[in-house]
C-alpha cells in the first residue's frame, strides 16, 4: 500500500526544480540589471560633479581675468568692471556646459540649473562663482520597470577668485611661475611722484592703474658685470612718464622644477630659464605683505641691455624675433587691444604664433606675473646685493616688446601692459598662503566648499 502511495505521488514532483531555477534566473538577473543601472548613476554622478568643478573653476578664472578684483569699491570702474565680470564669467560657463566634447555626463551634454550665482562681497577678498547642473535622461535600462519617471543626477560648485587687495587682515599669496623681476612699488604714470602700486599698510591697489603702460628698467648700472644699484643703496624708483626700475630676483642654482622651456633655454643661465618657463620651484612663490622680507635680490650679473639676459629671454618668451613691436614678420609676439576695458568688454588678445595664429585668445605666453617690493626706505637703507626685500603685491601684465632704443625709453627694457594687481598689507592673519595663479595671473582660483 505504501508504495503504491509513493508512486502516486512522483508524477505530480517532476519540474519542480525547473521552475525554481528558472524563477531564481530572473530575480538574479533583475539584480544584476539594477546593479549596472546603479553603477551608471553612480559613474554619472561623479561625472556631473566633476563638470560643475570645472565650470565653476572657469567661471572664477573669468573674473580673476577680467581685472575687477584689483579695483576698490571708490574705484570709477568698480560698477562696470562688476558686470564685465559677471558677463565673462556667465560666457565662460555657457562656452563650459554647452560646448560639444567637453563636461559630458554619460556621453552627453549636462544642462546649466538657472543662473550662475555670483558673491562678491560676502567673503572679503573671495570672488565667489557657483553653478548647478543636471543631466536627465540617462541611458538606464531595467529601472525603468520600477518607475516612468527618468533618472537624473545633478551637482554643484562654487570656485573662488582671491585678491587679498584691499584687507587690512588677509591670508597670504603665493603665485606659481613668476618671473624674477623685483619691481619697485612706484607709478611713474601718476602725476604724484612715486605713488605706490599698493598701500604696504592696507594692501588697497592704487586706483586706475589697470591698463597703463610702463617700461621695466634694471636698476643696474651700465658697464658692469654684476647689477650694482645705479645709485648705490638708493631704493629702486619710478622715473615719470612711464619708467618703473626693477633688480633680479635671486633663484637658486639649479632650478629643481622647470616646466614648459622651449628648446631655446637649454644650457641658459636659472635666471634666463625663469623668465622663459614656466618655473615652478618655490624658491620664486614668495608669500605677498606681512612686513617680512620674503624675497633676495641678486647682484651676480647684470640682465640691462639689448644684450642682456633680460632682454633676450624675454623675447624668447614671447616669441619675437627680435626687440621692437610686431611687425607681421618674425617678430610674432602676440598683440594686445585694452580698448574695450572697462567699458564694452574685456581686453582682447590676438594669437601671432601657433595653431591659435590670427584668433582671440584668452591666455597668451606673454601674460607674465611679476612681484612688487617694498621701496618706500629712506635714502641710503636699500639693502646691498644680495639683500633681502619684502614683496608687497604681484602685478599681472602683458608685454608689448622688448624696448630698442633710443634711450627713453632704455634698450632692452621691457614695455608692458598693466592687467591686474593683488596687494597684500602688513597684517597677515597667520592662515597659509593661497597657492595658484600658475603665472597666468596673480589671483589664485580654487575650489571651495559650496555655501
Amino acid at each position: 500500500m505504501q508504495k503504491n502511495i509513493l508512486s502516486w505521488q512522483r508524477p505530480h514532483q517532476r519540474g519542480q526544480t525547473m521552475v525554481l531555477v528558472a524563477i531564481s534566473l530572473v530575480s538574479l538577473l533583475a539584480m544584476a540589471a539594477l546593479a549596472i543601472d546603479i553603477v551608471t548613476l553612480y559613474a554619472a554622478r561623479s561625472e556631473i560633479q566633476r563638470a560643475a568643478d570645472a565650470t565653476a573653476l572657469a567661471g572664477a578664472k573669468a573674473v580673476a581675468d577680467s581685472g575687477f578684483t584689483t579695483l576698490p569699491a571708490s574705484d570709477t570702474n568698480y560698477t562696470s568692471a562688476q558686470t564685465l565680470a559677471q558677463t565673462m564669467a556667465t560666457a565662460s560657463i555657457n562656452a563650459m556646459v554647452g560646448t560639444s566634447g567637453i563636461n559630458l555626463v554619460s556621453g552627453q551634454l549636462p544642462v546649466l540649473v538657472g543662473s550662475p550665482t555670483f558673491d562678491f562681497t560676502t567673503h572679503p577678498g573671495s570672488y565667489q562663482v557657483t553653478v548647478s547642473l543636471k543631466s536627465a535622461n540617462l541611458p538606464t535600462f531595467f529601472s525603468k520597470i520600477w518607475s516612468r519617471t527618468a533618472p537624473f543626477v545633478a551637482a554643484s560648485a562654487t570656485a573662488e577668485a582671491y585678491n587679498p587687495a584691499n584687507l587690512p587682515t588677509f591670508t597670504p599669496i603665493a603665485p606659481l611661475s613668476l618671473k624674477p623681476w623685483l619691481v619697485a612699488n612706484a607709478d611713474p604714470n601718476n602725476p604724484t611722484p612715486n605713488t605706490p602700486f599698493v598701500n604696504i599698510a592696507t594692501g588697497a591697489v592704487e586706483e586706475n592703474v589697470t591698463n597703463e603702460t610702463l617700461d621695466l628698467v634694471a636698476d643696474c648700472k651700465n658697464g658692469k658685470p654684476n647689477c650694482q644699484l645705479r645709485n648705490t643703496r638708493n631704493p629702486p624708483k619710478a622715473t615719470p612718464p612711464h619708467e618703473v626700475d626693477y633688480v633680479p630676483l635671486q633663484v637658486s642654482s639649479p632650478p629643481n622644477s622647470k616646466n614648459v622651456c622651449p628648446a631655446s633655454a637649454s644650457g641658459e643661465t636659472d635666471y634666463e630659464q625663469s623668465i622663459e618657463c614656466a618655473d615652478m620651484s618655490t624658491y620664486v612663490t614668495p608669500n605677498c605683505g606681512g612686513g617680512a622680507t620674503n624675497a633676495v635680490w641678486s647682484d651676480t650679473f647684470n640682465p640691462r641691455g639689448l644684450g642682456g639676459l633680460s632682454a633676450t629671454a624675454t623675447e624668447d618668451l614671447i616669441h619675437a624675433a627680435g626687440p621692437g613691436p610686431w611687425d607681421g614678420g618674425a617678430n610674432n609676439q602676440d598683440k594686445l587691444d585694452t580698448s574695450p576695458w572697462p567699458g564694452t568688454g574685456p581686453v582682447k588678445i590676438t594669437a601671432e604664433s601657433g595653431p591659435q595664429t590670427g584668433h582671440l585668445v584668452v591666455t597668451s605666453s606673454s601674460i607674465v606675473t611679476i612681484p612688487i617690493i617694498d621701496t618706500s626706505m629712506p635714502i641710503n637703507t636699500f639693502p646691498s646685493a644680495p639683500g633681502a626685500v619684502t614683496v608687497v603685491g604681484f602685478m599681472q601684465a602683458f608685454i608689448n616688446q622688448v624696448n630698442p632704443g633710443p634711450s627713453p625709453p632704455d634698450p632692452g627694457s621691457i614695455n608692458i601692459t598693466v592687467l591686474n594687481i593683488s596687494g597684500c598689507s602688513n597684517s597677515a592673519n597667520g592662515a597659509s598662503p593661497v597657492v595658484g595663479g600658475s603665472g597666468s595671473s596673480p589671483v589664485p582660483v580654487r575650489l571651495i566648499t559650496p555655501p
